[in-house]
């Protein structure tokens, strides 16, 4: 097949800034209540494959931009042997940017982010655990919440929406200059690794004491999280900074979109935090901040100023070779630099009834970077809520707080886990 697709506005900026102290691979995976056959995973990954045209793909190099192309080789399933979210090796994978690991009860898809975001990652795994678990035996499940793979894909599932909705090319920039954020600095795992910590907690009941609290649940954990940020680093530094947390935001929830590419924005949550604030205050701003942030206005603003950045002519114009440093430098200067780490929250994935017995919960973990060695990936299935934070540093004075006071102001019980790469909780 000769099939070949543009990457779209968003995945161009990962593709030009992924190196070796940023994978650009992030993991989402579900924990099955059987262990995993390999054999049978790797029948549903055949079948599961032809239905996402868009992520059976390669990278060809091109002069102006790099572009994606169909890829036919074999995709095949692999036990799980290294750290989450390495590096993606094209020579060891066939080209392909995707992976599917299988370890015990765990069914993990890593993903190259210019390929998708986190809303295109979870239909693959949940149509990819849908073919599993019918290989199995399952009953054929009654409802909406699956692209089968019988029926073909559709033509807007492979659209870039950047481009769709936006509704100027010609932005100019407005409002203040951010100023850098505080930097979480730490020793690097030696060997180089990521260590992931999660931890498990009745769904139900932490929304129901978020929405007691006046917030959502994204509301309630940023809040704590940036007062376990707070109180390590006033153990340490007491200057007055910003803490701020880049939070990636689905376009697809304001924008009538169903792509399975890259569709969403990221709002900075900043607070300059120095050492009075009050937790309930705290609330307050960052629900504010989250409001505003990402009203559609915004998110509209947001997707213009990507698409008309790269649609100004000189970008257009200028070869490969010198866009990518550029992008790098951008990328490094103004994305990097403004944010303290990353906190994604994909929210509470649906299946039809079911899978859901056959399903214990989900696993969402990010990549971190040389500039944000920490990093905290969130998903919610069958009510159990999973918070987990990649690291690449040994120090995980942070995380140790920020579990602290999660029991502490909820009450709730948290059963926390670990991989067994670098030092556990």
């Amino acid at each position: 097949m000769d099939e070949w697709y543009k990457i779209d506005n968003t995945g161009k900026i990962f593709h030009a800034v992924s190196d070796a102290t940023n994978s650009a691979v992030f993991r989402v995976a579900m924990i099955l209540k059987e262990k995993i056959d390999k054999d049978t995973l790797q029948e549903a990954l055949d079948i599961v494959a032809v239905r996402f045209p868009t992520l059976k793909v390669r990278v060809r190099k091109g002069l102006f931009w790099d572009f994606m192309e169909h890829n036919d080789e074999l995709l095949s399933v692999k036990r799980e042997a290294a750290h989450p979210c390495a590096p993606i090796d094209a020579k060891e994978n066939n080209a392909y940017l995707i992976r599917v690991l299988y370890f015990d009860r765990r069914i993990s898809v890593e993903i190259f982010h210019s390929v998708t975001d986190g809303g295109g990652a979870v239909e693959f795994l949940k149509t990819l655990v849908y073919q599993y678990l019918m290989l199995r035996g399952m009953e054929d499940p009654v409802g909406n919440d699956i692209l089968v793979p019988e029926d073909p894909p559709r033509p807007e599932e492979m659209e870039d929406s950047f481009e769709r909705f936006a509704t100027s090319r010609n932005i100019k920039r407005t409002g203040p200059r951010l100023k850098p954020s505080y930097q979480i600095k730490g020793v690097p795992i030696d060997p180089p690794g990521i260590n992931v910590i999660h931890g498990v907690m009745d769904a139900g009941r932490v929304n129901a004491f978020a929405k007691a609290q006046g917030t959502s649940l994204t509301g309630f954990l940023l809040s704590v999280l940036i007062q376990a940020i707070h109180d390590e680093k006033k153990a340490g530094d007491r200057r007055e900074e910003r803490i701020a947390i880049a939070v990636p935001v689905s376009l697809r929830r304001h924008f009538p979109s169903t792509t399975l590419r890259n569709f969403f924005y990221v709002a900075n949550i900043d607070v300059s935090m120095d050492g009075y604030m009050q937790f309930d205050s705290l609330i307050k701003e960052v629900s504010t901040q989250l409001a505003d942030k990402t009203d559609k206005e915004n998110l509209q603003a947001g997707i213009n100023r990507f698409v008309s950045l790269q649609s100004n002519l000189l970008t257009r114009a200028m070869p490969v070779l010198l866009k990518y440093p550029i992008m790098r430098f951008g990328f490094n200067q103004f994305g990097e630099r403004l944010k303290t780490m990353t906190l994604s929250n994909l929210g509470n994935i649906k299946l039809p009834d079911a899978m859901k017995p056959h399903v214990d919960r989900m696993e969402v973990v990010l990549y971190p970077t040389r500039k944000s060695p920490i990093n905290c990936g969130i998903g919610t299935l069958n009510d159990r809520l999973t918070i987990t934070f990649s690291r690449s540093i040994i120090e995980q004075e942070i995380i140790r707080t920020f579990f602290m006071l999660l029991k502490e102001k909820t009450g709730q019980d948290i059963t926390v886990y670990s991989n067994d790469w670098g030092d556990e909780i």
